[in-house]
């Protein structure tokens, strides 16, 4: 549809339809300038037209029929073709001739400033006229009425200008609306209105000099008294204002003597922003000379920076309001922790409070402690607990969740907060929630927030995000929405695009910086791993709980039967298949964090559908793969996906479109695809739940980082739950440390593995006591309601066609290894108890090697040897072909 065409026929048609007499009044009107256009799409303008000299105001619409025939409205009625609905036409012809950038797509509806104004001034309206307020009148006409909302909240209402009807609140809204009005000053004006008697009883003296931050004049302080101002104040008012009732912005830092001065006269009352306005301006001049003569000590960090972490740092260390938005993987964490440590030395800040997810609390605390020479508290307790822990002087860092911020608030303001830092800040994107509301309400000298999150895609979080940090920088919302936004033609509220973005992000330099991988990469290491703790849902928690005391049950026991072993087998695989989703274990339902975890980092974090990456994720079970790639369609996210059940001559197929087709962007595998493949052209490596051997983590890296890996910078991300058996295989305390190390690994850091009740080794003992902390309902965040441990599930991990590498040597070709054990005593009755210890272990590692890998452990031919002189062990078995 050329709508310059359809508009032009329109305007040719009308020099026939119209008589001269119209015609000329119409073209005379928009000569005049009395039509302004409201809102546009390609189908729709939105017109008022405002004539003073005769008295015209009306609405109008011209609506572009699929015949191509424009159709003008009044209102809301068909008015058909005359003078006024002709010059809006011409207005209009105007528009999409002169100003070509506006044009916008059949779906899209654009506002102008003046049509958005009238937009939400009629929201707020409609609203004013629903509330249930109550006021307490003061005795004068102008205020200060207090105006109770049905929430209990208490506002001050100073009514300005009955005229226009706007007036001075204290409320947020009013102080960075930019339109002079509220809900709450509109409902006194149409309470007024409604009771004339209180009218003319109200004394109607303007009460004093207002100088006030204009919200209808940029926020320009002004100063208002519609009364014969006494000689002194005159003097004063013309001393600083000159002949305007305003103060040119380059004039501002003169102001600071009206302050001073003013103090002297009772007429003159200064609202509170006036002064926070001057604040700001010799803070951020200060804050710009400190840049110049101020250098920050990196040697205060335990780590050496990147120069570009350096720049980010520098960035926002000179700042009161920034946002690093690095991409995923480039430190940002790190950045953060240097920016409030630099902060301490240079402003002598106390107290950075870090607000992040719950998960990862403790991750936070970790990386001070190691990045630093700070302390960190992760606050906990009851509320007036974490009360006195705010106050503390003994630590730098605070750390605590997004939700906490609801309840502590006041306590958090009342502890004196020097520097706020955001971790994961599109967490608060919505600025609507509670939780947005109450970190905007945070009060801080400085603000830091750090997302991985692209916000080009997504322009209502990153004014979210700008709205806890600087509520001025971006607001209102209804000023950035004409500016940037595109609406639906048909719902108001939803945007359907952006626009004027180059804007935008001009304006953004000044207080974010994004650095990608592809610009940093000669500075970064070769691979980076990022773990990511999350927390079980309720019913995975009660799913891991049982499963756990099951577990207790078994492991006390003084000798294992196979049956035992056999179940601690399908125990601890029921946890792990807990940790991914409830789907594994009862599929009825599907309560699974990680997903949620991954289509935010796939969605958001890496941006995989607008930017040209390659991403693997693994999980050991098909089920898994089956939950991911129901996730991967609905995104519209192309794929491939490899498992046991794949034809080995398919799989090169698979990985020749992985790697060519740009629409394939991620690589589902289970463990099925052994040694040869080679998948060097992904960046990034997912896995979705951590196996149980260190080694097969390795492998999986192994597949991308290879000789002719085309990226040179590798990210490998690990979900971890929180509390679960997950987190510990992820610290190293099961498994890898007995078994694996202790009986396959070369590197011989055990002196002896017992499995016996004399002395149980050091994965039974961990796994005890990691088992002992998870059974009790009462120390639990999930409690258990089952009497019983639940049905076990036997779904194994996909390893068809797998070839394990425990050792270092060739795939399948460990046929002997051999390990020296010391003992206390060299007695032929030590050496026969180590040999039954040794025999023990060995059923027990058969049945570890089935979970881990799905095939049995030939024991058959297996021997342990004891030379009951020397004390040297020899074990000898063989892995499956």
């Amino acid at each position: 549809m050329e709508i310059t065409r359809i508009v032009q026929q329109q305007i040719d048609n009308l020099q026939n339809l119209l008589n001269q007499q119209e015609i000329s009044k119409g073209e005379i009107l928009f000569n005049k300038g009395v039509c302004q256009i409201l809102s546009q799409s390609a189908r729709v303008v939105e017109l008022i037209l405002d004539d003073e000299e005769d008295g015209t105001f009306e609405e109008y619409k011209l609506a572009i029929e699929e015949d191509e025939n424009i159709v003008p409205f009044a209102g809301k009625e068909p008015c058909g073709w005359n003078q006024y609905a002709y010059a809006c036409l011409l207005q209009f012809n105007h528009e999409i001739n002169t100003l070509g950038t506006h044009k916008v797509p059949y779906e899209y509806k654009k506002y102008t400033r003046k049509g958005m104004i009238r937009r939400v001034l009629k929201e707020r309206m409609l609203k004013a006229e629903k509330a249930e307020y109550r006021v307490e009148w003061a005795k004068n006409i102008y205020g200060n009425h207090i105006v109770t909302n049905e929430a209990g909240v208490k506002y001050i209402v100073f009514l300005r200008d009955f005229e226009n009807e706007t007036g001075y609140s204290d409320s947020q809204d009013a102080k960075y609306n930019k339109l002079g009005t509220t809900k709450h000053i509109m409902y006194v004006f149409r309470k007024l209105e409604e009771n004339q008697s209180l009218f003319r009883r109200l004394d109607k003296t303007f009460p004093f000099l207002e100088v006030y931050c204009d919200p209808l004049n940029e926020g320009l302080i002004t100063w208002c008294y519609p009364c014969e101002i006494p000689q002194e104040e005159k003097l004063l008012i013309s001393k600083y204002f000159g002949k305007s009732n305003f103060i040119h912005p380059e004039n501002i830092a003169d102001f600071l003597g009206f302050i001073e001065e003013s103090c002297e006269s009772d007429l003159i009352l200064i609202r509170p922003e006036v002064r926070q306005k001057l604040e700001h301006f010799f803070e951020k001049r200060m804050l710009g000379q400190l840049a110049i003569s101020k250098k920050p000590d990196f040697g205060l960090l335990k780590t050496k920076l990147f120069d570009y972490q350096k720049e980010g740092v520098m960035f926002s260390l000179f700042k009161k309001a920034a946002i690093i938005a690095d991409e995923m993987g480039l430190g940002k964490t790190m950045q953060a922790i240097a920016t409030a440590v630099l902060k301490k030395q240079i402003f002598g800040f106390s107290k950075t409070l870090v607000v992040c997810p719950a998960s990862i609390k403790e991750q936070w605390k970790r990386e001070v402690e190691k990045f630093c020479h700070e302390k960190a508290l992760v606050v906990l307790g009851t509320p007036d607990e974490r009360a006195v822990q705010y106050q503390s002087s003994e630590y730098l860092f605070f750390i605590v969740n997004y939700e906490t911020i609801l309840r502590d608030r006041i306590a958090i303001n009342n502890a004196g907060i020097d520097f706020l830092i955001l971790d994961e800040a599109q967490r608060a994107k919505n600025h609507e929630t509670k939780t947005a509301a109450s970190l905007k309400l945070l009060e801080a000298k400085h603000k830091l927030a750090i997302t991985g999150t692209p916000i080009e895609n997504k322009l209502i979080d990153i004014y979210s995000i700008m709205g806890i940090l600087d509520a001025e920088f971006l607001s209102p919302l209804w000023e950035f929405s004409y500016q940037y936004c595109l609406f639906d033609p048909d719902r108001p509220n939803k945007i359907n695009g952006y626009y004027n973005l180059k804007s935008l992000n001009e304006k953004l330099e000044s207080v974010l910086i994004r650095r990608e991988k592809r610009k940093v990469i000669r500075e970064l290491p070769n691979i980076q791993q990022k773990d990511i703790v999350l927390e079980l849902s309720p019913l995975q928690g009660d799913y891991h709980a049982s499963y756990a005391k099951g577990l207790a049950q078994i492991i006390r026991k003084k000798f294992l039967t196979p049956y035992d072993v056999k179940r601690i087998q399908l125990l601890l695989a029921n946890m792990r298949m807990t940790c991914d989703s409830t789907y594994l274990i009862d599929d009825q339902t599907n309560e699974s964090p990680k997903l949620e975890e991954l289509q935010h980092i796939l969605l958001n974090q890496l941006d995989i559908k607008n930017q040209n990456r390659k991403v693997i994720i693994f999980s050991e079970w098909v089920k898994v793969h089956k939950l991911i790639g129901q996730l991967l369609r609905k995104h519209g996210i192309g794929f491939v996906e490899l498992n046991g059940k794949i034809p080995v001559k398919s799989r090169g197929l698979l990985i020749k479109k992985f790697e060519e087709d740009p629409n394939y962007k991620v690589f589902l595998s289970t463990e099925a695809g052994g040694t040869g493949l080679n998948l060097q052209f992904a960046d990034t490596l997912i896995n979705f739940e951590l196996p149980w051997n260190p080694a097969k983590k390795n492998q999986r890296i192994g597949r991308i980082d290879r000789l002719g890996q085309k990226s040179t910078q590798l990210t490998i991300i690990n979900l971890i739950m929180m509390d679960s058996i997950e987190q510990q295989i992820s610290s190293g305390l099961l498994v890898k440390q007995s078994l694996f190390d202790g009986v396959l690994s070369d590197e011989r850091k055990m002196d002896y593995v017992d499995f016996t009740s004399k002395g149980r080794s050091q994965f039974i003992q961990q796994l005890e006591d990691f088992v002992e902390s998870a059974k009790e309902p009462e120390q639990q965040q999930f409690a258990t309601n089952r009497e019983e441990t639940p049905e076990l599930w036997e779904e194994q991990p996909d390893t068809k066609d797998e070839e394990l590498d425990f050792s270092g040597e060739e795939p399948n070709q460990i046929n002997t290894t051999s390990h020296e054990c010391q003992t206390n005593s060299n007695t032929g009755n030590d050496a026969e108890k180590l040999e039954e210890v040794m025999n023990h272990g060995m059923q027990f590692l058969a049945g570890m090697f089935k979970m881990s890998t799905g095939k049995e452990l030939d024991l058959a031919n297996q021997s342990i040897e004891v030379d009951k002189e020397s004390g040297e062990v020899t074990m000898k078995f063989k892995l499956p072909g």
